[in-house]
C-alpha cells in the first residue's frame, strides 16, 4: 500500500471492533520501506553476514546489500506481563542475589511481543508474520554454517511457555541501560617531599595521615564521572541516574555503596507511547499496564560466547533482536490523516479509493479491520 493512497471516513468500516486510529497506524507501519516483507528479505546481503560491523559493539549483525546494518519495522501485541518481560525496577539484573557490577553495566530492558492474530488489519498481520519467518529464515540460514560446532543455541524467537505447543514469541532487547557502571580503579602517587626523603619515618607518618583522610596509598577507587546537574531543580527524562531510580528491595542502594555508581546515567531507550512521548524506564510498568498493539523498528545480532564449565561447556551463540525504537499504537480515536488527501491513480473522481479485490468486496482495510478473511 502506498502513503500516497487516499481515504476518507468510509475506509474504516464504523462495524469494525478497532478503532479508526489505529487500522490507519499500522497501515502507515505497513508502508514504510522498512517494513518486513518478502521484497525486504530480498534486499539482505548474501555472503558474510552476519558480520563484525560496530567496532564497539562484540556482536555480529546482519547487514544490507549496500553493506548498512539490517533493519526491520513491523507491528505487534506488547505483553508486559509476559515470561520473558524484564521491565522495571530491576530489568534484566539477577533476581536471587546481589547484582556485581558487570550485571549493572549489561542490565537492558526486556520486551515480548506476539505476532498479530487476524482480528486486526489483513496487511499488517501479514507484515507481523513475515517479521517472524524473517527471523526463522536468517537463524535456519546461519545455523547451516555453524551448527559443527556444538554450542548452545538461543534463538530469536522463544516460547511463551513450557509446555511443546507453547507459542513462539518476540524478544525485544533495548541497549544497556547504565553503559557507564564501572568500578574503576587507579594507583595512586602520594605526596612526597624532599623533607620526606632526608626522614626515616617519613613514609610511616605519610602513610597514617592518608589513612586518617581515607586514602588508600595503594589503591584509590575513582568514581565514574559525575553528571553535571541543572540548578533549575526540574529534572528531565534524560536527566536520571542510577540513585533516582526506584528501588523496593534496595539492589540499587547496595551497589552504590559497594561501587559508587549513585551518579552513572540511565539510558532512556526510544519507546513512545500514542502520542509520542517517550517514556522513561522507571515508568514502564505504570505506563504500560495491559496487552498494546505497538510499532517496532528492529537490528539483528548474534553473540558467540566461550564454553562455560558450569552451564555451557561448549559454548553458546544468541540471535538477539535489538531495539531501535517502539511506539504504543492509538486503541481509541479517529484517523489522523497519516495518508495523504489528494486523489491519486486507483482513486474514482469522487476521491474515494477503489476496492482491490474482487468486485462485491470490501476494501482490503475494511476486511482486515473487521471482516473475516474467507478464503
Amino acid at each position: 500500500m502506498s502513503t500516497t493512497d487516499a481515504f476518507d471516513d468510509n475506509d474504516f468500516s464504523s462495524e469494525s471492533t478497532l478503532a479508526p486510529a489505529l487500522v490507519e497506524a499500522m497501515l502507515a507501519c505497513v508502508a514504510e520501506p522498512d517494513a518486513a516483507s518478502t521484497e525486504l528479505l530480498q534486499n539482505l546481503a548474501t555472503s558474510n553476514n552476519p558480520r563484525f560491523w560496530d567496532s564497539k559493539n562484540r556482536s555480529e549483525q546482519w547487514c544490507d546489500k549496500n553493506g548498512r546494518p539490517f533493519t526491520m519495522r513491523f507491528p505487534a501485541i506488547l505483553e508486559p506481563e509476559g515470561r520473558h518481560s524484564r521491565l522495571d525496577p530491576y530489568f534484566s539484573l539477577p533476581a536471587l542475589r546481589q547484582p556485581v557490577i558487570r550485571d549493572i553495566r549489561t542490565a537492558k530492558a526486556q520486551f515480548q511481543l506476539k505476532v498479530l492474530d487476524d482480528t486486526y488489519p489483513t496487511e499488517a498481520v501479514n507484515c507481523s508474520v513475515k517479521a517472524q519467518n524473517t527471523l526463522m529464515y536468517i537463524a535456519s540460514e546461519c545455523e547451516k554454517g555453524r551448527k559443527a560446532d556444538g554450542r548452545e543455541v538461543v534463538q530469536f524467537m522463544r516460547s511463551s511457555g513450557t509446555g511443546i505447543g507453547a507459542e513462539r514469541q518476540f524478544i525485544i532487547h533495548s541497549d544497556h541501560l547504565f553503559p557507564d557502571a564501572s568500578e574503576a580503579t587507579q594507583d595512586a602517587v602520594p605526596e612526597f617531599s624532599l623533607e620526606d626523603f632526608e626522614s626515616k619515618h617519613a613514609k610511616g607518618l605519610h602513610c597514617c595521615m592518608l589513612k586518617l583522610l581515607g586514602i588508600d596509598v595503594i589503591k584509590e577507587r575513582f568514581s565514574p564521572k559525575k553528571k553535571k546537574t541543572s540548578n533549575s531543580g526540574v529534572r528531565g527524562i534524560t536527566d536520571w541516574t542510577v540513585k533516582d531510580l526506584p528501588d523496593p528491595r534496595g539492589l540499587y542502594r547496595s551497589a552504590i555503596e559497594l561501587h559508587g555508581i549513585e551518579d552513572v546515567a540511565v539510558t532512556v531507550p526510544d519507546v513512545r507511547d500514542a502520542a509520542g512521548v517517550l517514556i522513561h524506564p522507571s515508568e514502564y510498568s505504570q505506563k504500560i499496564t495491559t496487552a498494546v498493539p505497538v510499532v517496532v523498528h528492529v537490528n539483528l545480532r548474534l553473540w558467540s560466547f566461550a564454553p562455560d564449565s558450569e552451564r555451557r561447556p561448549k559454548g553458546s551463540r544468541v540471535y538477539q533482536t535489538g531495539l531501535i525504537s517502539m511506539r504504543l499504537l492509538p486503541t481509541t480515536g479517529a484517523a489522523k490523516g497519516l495518508f495523504a488527501k489528494p486523489a491519486a491513480k486507483g482513486t474514482d473522481g469522487k476521491g474515494k479509493r477503489k476496492a482491490d479485490g474482487p468486485a462485491g468486496q470490501g476494501s482490503p482495510t475494511k476486511r482486515g479491520a473487521g471482516q473475516s478473511k474467507a478464503a
